[in-house]
């Protein structure tokens, strides 16, 4: 009985309060805590005396010297929420204190591996030197309109051309030399002019070539003189050229420098820094606070809380049976108390006297209430939706100093998909069209084709097993319009079902989902067809020139993969590849198609596409010869990329179908 008194008594009656040494139990404080305009209006009063003034002064600087700590006190922050925010400050990875940049280091020649201006202008200068000693002046080609320049400069006067001689150079003749001709070999010697005839001649036969000689001499130094400063020009804006790169490329190697190395000192600067924050740390913590414990019945014990020191205080608490338990209380650290109940104190456990077992029944439910069964299930075997974007872009220049052409650009595409889903059968139907035109001003002012595509897909599938489905599938893709060289418009190299590649494929197809699948056909058949024979050359994709189609069989793999990396960014891949059997290593017919779009609002979104075809069948000249001269075609492969921001729209819809179950 004197112990279960006991443990009531400290389950019901006894209470530990933990206060404070300013809280209310307190003998002599008041109950009221002070408001925060009375704290600033105290600091305001107090700090209009305190400062030095000669009205009043002080006769006690120490106690002056505590009202100030007081006020610094109450404005500061809390010196344990100071500790709490700087211990959260240290768990953070690489924090640091304080920071500097780089543009502040004081001395950076002193920095290793620095370079100064003098010698990245001397090392310039040395370049500079390099490209004028070891230009050959000889090599630099002409532009266009220098070679024009030269080509529209006076030709030089032919010999006896004295009609251009007389109109070219200036030259005026005196009258007795203008209608001085050549005596002729039959005049008679003996004439008295004869002479002065002659001589008048060849006075004027040598002014002319004299006049003609000097003129050819000075349009050919104004031409070479003319070349000569095209291509000391040439060779000027070269060198500054790869001087601008070599400057730009030590200045960043500068930064770099200057960068790593004021690193360096600003993480020793932190280290130091917060050494010193943890030592201040540290004798702020050896601080103790003293609080109250109290009982209901019995008289206040203070604890002094530390760091450092391990303090025990034996307390003793009583009921209202006046029955007492000793308990001792410890000092952990400046934030922790335990209390354990004495050594010489021990509790009588309950015991089982009497067992009894009671059974429980299982409710069972009447078993002739009938379920209530479904006649109809609601199927949705038809599935159809797309989505279209609209791009524009158009830019205006006029009398625009940086330079520049005006343009205007279009794309579109449009998909769409219809598919039938029922049992074990699949039938999956898409389309697609792309279109783009640009049309860029300046010299080549006309309306190009940037991008053209019609392809139709239609795939019919069985289930066989898991997840694979025996499957055979019809791939068109034909353009809209014609396709040019540009800027040559006047023979079209592609057009309408020019070409036009049908592939017939029959295997197996593995959907494990519905954002991958993996088609494998071993029996395919891939038909090249070129319309207009008249305009096109079907020999540009593999086709005879005597012939409009082109019949392979082969292998084909088509991939699909889509993932949504965000719920507003999606990515989309599809790879096809056809291996032809009868050229098994060298046949190749690769498509990879990579598609980003970015969802920026409901109706606006960006597109990224990467797009590589490569095909054995369609060729591309060389530019080399063979041993016949005739041009060397050889197989590329092609990129194709586009970027397009514009209006978009999406369709998604099912259509319900009712079923009765069971007939």
């Amino acid at each position: 009985m004197y112990l279960k008194n006991i443990f009531s008594g400290l389950l019901i009656l006894i209470s530990v309060s933990i206060f404070a040494e300013n809280n209310s139990f307190t003998p002599g404080k008041d109950r009221n805590l002070p408001t925060t305009d009375s704290v600033q209006l105290g600091i305001d009063y107090l700090k209009k005396y305190i400062q030095p003034k000669e009205v009043w002064q002080s006769d006690n600087p120490e106690i002056m010297n505590l009202v100030k700590g007081l006020i610094h006190f109450a404005e500061d922050e809390h010196i344990d929420s100071v500790l709490v925010k700087l211990n959260r400050f240290h768990q953070q990875k690489d924090a640091r204190y304080i920071n500097r940049s780089p543009k502040f280091v004081s001395d950076s020649l002193q920095v290793h591996g620095y370079i100064a201006y003098p010698m990245i202008l001397e090392k310039m200068k040395q370049l500079d030197r390099e490209i004028w000693n070891g230009v050959n002046m000889n090599s630099i080609p002409l532009s266009k309109s220098m070679q024009a320049r030269i080509d529209n400069q006076p030709k030089p006067i032919a010999p006896a051309d004295e009609k251009s001689i007389l109109k070219l150079t200036g030259l005026v003749l005196p009258d007795s030399l203008i209608n001085v001709i050549a005596p002729p070999d039959s005049t008679s010697k003996k004439a008295n002019n004869f002479n002065q005839i002659k001589q008048r001649y060849e006075l004027r036969k040598r002014l002319l070539e004299e006049a003609r000689v000097d003129y050819n001499r000075k349009i050919q130094r104004l031409a070479e003189a003319e070349l000569i400063a095209y291509k000391n020009h040439a060779v000027k804006v070269f060198s500054d050229s790869l001087q601008n790169n070599l400057h730009d490329s030590l200045t960043f190697h500068n930064q770099q420098v200057l960068t790593h190395y004021n690193d360096s000192i600003v993480q020793l600067v932190n280290a130091t820094f917060n050494q010193f924050v943890l030592t201040l740390e540290r004798y702020a913590q050896n601080d103790s606070v003293g609080i109250w414990i109290h009982s209901l019945t019995g008289k206040p014990t203070q604890v002094w809380l530390r760091n450092n020191q391990k303090d025990i205080n034996r307390l003793y608490i009583k009921n209202e049976q006046n029955d007492s338990l000793a308990i001792r209380v410890m000092n952990l650290d400046k934030h922790s108390l335990g209390i354990a109940i004495d050594d010489d104190v021990t509790f009588s456990r309950m015991v089982e006297k009497q067992h009894r077992d009671y059974v429980f029944q299982k409710f069972q439910p009447d078993k002739k209430l009938t379920t209530i069964q479904k006649k109809y299930e609601i199927i949705t075997p038809w599935e159809y939706g797309g989505n279209g974007t609209f791009g524009l872009t158009q830019t205006y220049l006029n009398n625009w100093k940086g330079g520049g052409e005006s343009a205007f650009s279009f794309l579109m595409v449009l998909k769409g998909y219809a598919n039938y889903s029922a049992k074990k059968l699949r039938w999956e139907n898409s389309g697609e069209v792309r279109n783009g035109w640009i049309r860029q001003g300046g010299e080549i002012d006309q309306t190009q084709k940037n991008d053209d595509k019609l392809e139709l897909i239609s795939r019919l599938g069985v289930n066989a097993f898991d997840h694979w489905f025996y499957s055979t599938e019809i791939d068109f893709l034909t353009q809209f319009f014609n396709g040019y060289n540009y800027p040559d418009k006047t023979n079209p190299i592609s057009s309408y079902l020019s070409p036009a590649k049908t592939l017939i494929k029959v295997g197996l197809d593995y959907k494990p989902n519905k954002n991958f699948s993996l088609f494998l056909s071993p029996l395919t058949s891939k038909t090249v067809y070129v319309r207009d024979t008249a305009h096109i050359d079907q020999t540009r994709y593999g086709i005879s020139p005597n012939r409009q189609t082109l019949w392979e069989p082969g292998l084909n793999t088509d991939v699909r993969y889509k993932i949504d990396i965000t719920p507003q960014i999606s990515y989309e891949t599809k790879y096809k590849m056809f291996i032809n059997y009868q050229n098994p290593f060298k046949k190749l017919d690769i498509t990879w198609e990579n598609l980003v779009v970015a969802q920026l609002t409901n109706r606006i979104s960006m597109n990224f596409m990467i797009y590589f075809l490569y095909d054995d069948n369609v060729t591309f000249p060389t530019g080399k010869f063979d041993l016949e001269n005739k041009e060397i075609y050889k197989p590329k492969l092609q990129t194709k990329e586009l970027m397009t921001i514009g209006f978009s729209y999406k369709i998604n819809k099912h259509i319900f179908k009712r079923r009765k179950i069971g007939g």
